[in-house]
């Protein structure tokens, strides 16, 4: 499910539950930030959480300050700065070094947020979503649909599909022998531990556009099938396929397949965030694609 779905979910069971709440979004960022604009929260009167704009320490202060802003039901704009030297923002010591502008739109059954009554998106194709902010000034966001993977074979897919669900990926796990359709998905694991059965699948995928491919295994049994099907190899071809991360378990070798995939869908090189020379993030002044 993708993120805007979730938060859209959660203002509705907020009024479900009879509550009251506030839909808070991330309008605009400076500096070092947890998270990029276009960025929810929902937070309920209660002190009930969904979605994250931060690393839970401004999600505390908000909702501190629901009831003040549930009073009058109008939507605002506030900033937080922790760029300043004391690094105090409404009382907090956050040392983030960046600045947030952030929409905090109240909410009860009678006056419910344009996302939750308004949007509209098939979660397949790309969407356009705009916001009239209070200022005046508009944002717009392009919403990409989650990214598509296939895993093929049997009972050790299972926590792959289970990582890669959870960061908001759509899954489609084909069993040995069942058809598939290559072209609808931007990845595929191969792990079906049988030589013919990959070969085939192998054949199939580099004929095909799909951005990734990894295939379980060592170097030695890639050649080889490669060489059973006549393909070279190609960079977008990982085998063997994850990130070395010592993994012996099912678990753990499931968490270097799912980062190796994240790092090949946002072209990063997967090393250290510690060696970084240059900002995590592009440096934006203006809301980003969600």
């Amino acid at each position: 499910m993708h993120e805007i779905d979730k938060v859209i979910a959660a203002c509705r069971s907020v009024i479900d539950a009879g509550n009251r709440g506030v839909l808070v979004t991330v309008i605009r960022t400076q500096g070092s930030t947890y998270r990029r604009a276009g960025a929810r929260a929902v937070i309920g009167e209660d002190g009930t959480l969904a979605g994250a704009i931060s690393g839970g320490c401004l999600e505390r202060d908000i909702a501190e300050r629901v009831a003040m802003w549930l009073a009058d039901m109008n939507p605002r704009l506030v900033t937080y700065d922790s760029t300043r030297g004391d690094d105090l923002i409404f009382g907090l010591g956050l040392g983030c070094r960046g600045v947030l502008d952030l929409l905090i739109e109240p909410f009860d059954a009678a006056h419910l947020p344009r996302l939750v009554t308004d949007f509209q998106w098939n979660g397949v194709e790309p969407a356009e979503w705009t916001t009239i902010l209070p200022n005046g000034e508009t944002m717009i966001e392009i919403l990409r649909p989650p990214r598509a993977v296939v895993i093929f074979g049997a009972g050790d897919t299972v926590p792959v599909a289970q990582f890669a669900r959870a960061v908001g990926w759509r899954v489609e796990v084909v069993k040995p022998r069942a058809e598939f359709d290559a072209g609808a998905f931007d990845a595929a694991v191969v792990m079906t531990h049988n030589f013919a059965r990959d070969a085939d699948i192998l054949r199939q995928l580099l004929a095909s556009r799909i951005q990734y491919i990894g295939l379980l295994g060592p170097k030695s049994r890639g050649d080889e099938l490669l060489a059973e099907i006549g393909a070279s190899r190609e960079p977008r071809l990982h085998s063997p396929i994850g990130l070395d991360l010592g993994g012996e378990t099912p678990e753990e070798i499931a968490l270097s397949i799912v980062a190796e995939i994240q790092a090949a869908f946002e072209r990063r090189s997967a090393r250290s965030l510690r060696e970084l020379k240059v900002p995590i993030h592009e440096t934006v002044d203006k809301p980003a694609r969600a």
